[in-house]
């Protein structure tokens, strides 16, 4: 018998997402400041003392690889958009992805 319904197609968050400073806010939006520096500034605050800073840092960089930047949503790992994609060229020119 066919069900209706199409699988699960999305994965179960790795175990350190629920361990994130990011996951903590009150307000997740904080991480998708736009284009204020101060609003991404306090974005990038979060991220300073985050606990599993390198295990998002190594996702957020494996997940993207080489999406353009303007595809590269929030500040994740205390990078935006741009930096991640210079942090992805750097390591691929490196031959370390």
């Amino acid at each position: 018998m066919k069900s209706g319904y199409a699988p699960d197609t999305h994965s179960t968050p790795p175990t350190w997402h629920r361990l994130a400073a990011c996951a903590q806010l009150e307000d997740p939006e904080v991480m998708f400041p736009g284009t204020i520096p101060a609003d991404i500034d306090a974005a990038r605050t979060v991220c300073t003392d985050c606990p599993v800073y390198r295990a998002c840092l190594r996702d957020v960089i494996t997940q993207e690889r080489a999406a353009r930047a303007e595809l590269r949503y929030g500040v994740r790992a205390g990078l935006t958009g741009s930096e991640r994609l210079a942090v992805y060229r750097t390591l691929r020119r490196q031959g370390r992805i």
